[in-house]
């Protein structure tokens, strides 16, 4: 089976300045980088970057899919939004984690790999970002 990981980062909140792309190509020279989002597909190697770094300093949402079963979806909401007692109760070791910023918290959810190779199909992770990043709002 041939390797294949999918990510895709969005900024919501605002667009990224010029000096944020040019950081993020310094990154990747194959993604796919508007003021928005961030977008990039391996089939061999692997992403140079942190996601969760990328997280806390550019990005509101982040999908990432591979193709041996792991997936992971995180969003970057206001620290406002949750307060620590909370963001503690729901933490699941290695599902569901909460990491507070000076600005921000990033959840992230994990599904870790898995032997159901087919788990998800023959999706390549286009659209997931579609589907998912509305939770951000709710």
């Amino acid at each position: 089976m041939s390797e294949y990981q999918y990510y895709e980062f969005l900024a919501i909140d605002r667009p990224l300045s010029a000096s944020e792309t040019a950081a993020l190509r310094a990154i990747s020279s194959r993604a796919r980088i508007t003021p928005v989002n961030f977008v990039n597909d391996y089939q061999w190697g692997d992403f140079k970057g942190n996601p969760r770094e990328l997280m806390k300093r550019f990005f509101d949402a982040h999908v990432y899919l591979a193709n041996w079963g792991s997936a992971t979806f995180m969003v970057r909401l206001p620290l406002a939004a949750l307060d620590r007692e909370t963001a503690k109760a729901i933490a699941v070791t290695g599902i569901l984690d909460a990491e507070a910023t000076k600005t921000h918290w990033v959840i992230g959810w994990h599904l870790d790999e898995s032997e159901d190779y087919e788990r998800f199909g023959m999706e390549d992770g286009t659209g997931w970002m579609a589907r998912l990043s509305p939770l951000r709002d709710e």
